[in-house]
């Protein structure tokens, strides 16, 4: 009987110190800071679940001219979680064209942006071919591929719904100059989906450019009316090439607005003189998203300021503001940014 009352004793004394030990470690954890910083390299292994920063930026030609400054402009972009590019006139990787089976060959200088992406942390999605007003599968500014840039830690493509083109005329498409491309996104718990479709309109500002503009962005929004999946989070963004708030305006009646509706200049010739810019890029959603974007986030990114920061005191070349050195290093489009918020899908 002594023996099994000694059993019991250290059995319950043991147990108790255990907890006590427990209770001891909880408290000391609860003291203790968590390590919150950002490593470099690490970017794309961290998770977000809240706010992202979506990035469009139209690079002229981007594959095409030699000087660019990928360095830079990967630098410039890496703040963001995700980066919509307009304009890339060349394949980055080979591949081949779904429609004609015809194989074709990495750019050099496409890839060079690309690579240049990546060392930042970002993946990214290609168009699986180019789009052109009256050509394409060509090389050059006659044609441009669709590719965006994400963080893989934090969204992923969705392709369970709607992605790809928006018409199958590729060239010389009657609905589009260069038919749109959505790319559908969801975040890595699945409980958000958003589809961002990339857009680069017809230019000019004389009559017959205008009316073909607002034909675009008639068909546009009617596509995303028409769209059968209950998810409506359509974001449409890019170059549309406007020129005054008279373009759009009109769509309010029908629940679709621009984060550009103060038709802020986005391109680079505001640097040359100011009466010069001109409110180019958008950003388009609908009633479906404004829980979800952020209003007051949008921004027009001063590319020249940005790049004048990462000199660091070294002596800077692009000031005074030379047109063609500047569109060639960088672009003649400057980047625009808005905030999306995780979490929040109702629909």
């Amino acid at each position: 009987m002594r023996q099994l009352l000694l059993v019991l004793l250290l059995i319950l004394f043991s147990e108790c110190t255990s907890s006590q030990i427990d209770l001891k470690n909880e408290k000391t954890l609860d003291k203790q800071p968590i390590d919150t910083s950002v490593k470099e390299g690490s970017l794309s292994k961290l998770a977000k679940t809240d706010t992202i920063n979506i990035c469009s930026f139209n690079i002229q030609f981007l594959g095409h001219f030699k000087a660019r400054d990928n360095s830079t402009l990967s630098k410039i972009l890496k703040p963001y979680d995700i980066v919509v590019i307009q304009e890339m006139v060349a394949p980055p990787v080979s591949g081949t064209f779904p429609s004609n089976g015809q194989k074709y060959k990495s750019d050099v200088e496409s890839k060079a942006f690309v690579d240049a992406m990546q060392e930042q942390g970002f993946s990214y999605w290609i168009s699986t071919e180019d789009t052109g007003p009256t050509r394409n599968h060509v090389n050059s500014s006659a044609s441009e591929w669709w590719i965006t840039f994400y963080r893989d830690a934090i969204i992923i493509p969705d392709s369970s719904r709607y992605f790809g083109f928006l018409d199958t005329a590729l060239a010389g498409s009657l609905l589009y100059e260069r038919v749109p491309f959505c790319l559908p996104f969801k975040s890595i718990d699945g409980k958000s989906t958003f589809s961002l479709i990339s857009l680069h309109l017809k230019p000019g500002n004389g009559v017959a450019d205008r009316t073909r503009r607002a034909e675009e962005l008639k068909t546009l929004f009617e596509w995303g009316t028409k769209q059968q999946e209950k998810n409506k989070d359509f974001i449409y963004l890019g170059d549309c090439n406007i020129y005054k708030e008279g373009e759009f305006i009109e769509y309010e009646k029908q629940g679709i607005y621009s984060l550009n509706k103060q038709c802020s200049s986005t391109n680079t010739k505001l640097y040359e003189d100011a009466k010069k810019g001109k409110p180019y890029d958008h950003v388009f959603y609908t009633n479906s998203s404004e829980d979800e974007v952020i209003n007051k986030s949008f921004k027009v990114v001063d590319l020249m300021q940005e790049i004048h920061t990462l000199y660091k005191g070294e002596s800077f070349p692009y000031a005074p503001y030379e047109h063609n050195l500047f569109r060639t290093k960088f672009s003649d489009h400057v980047p625009i940014a808005f905030q999306y918020i995780l979490g929040k899908d109702t629909d």
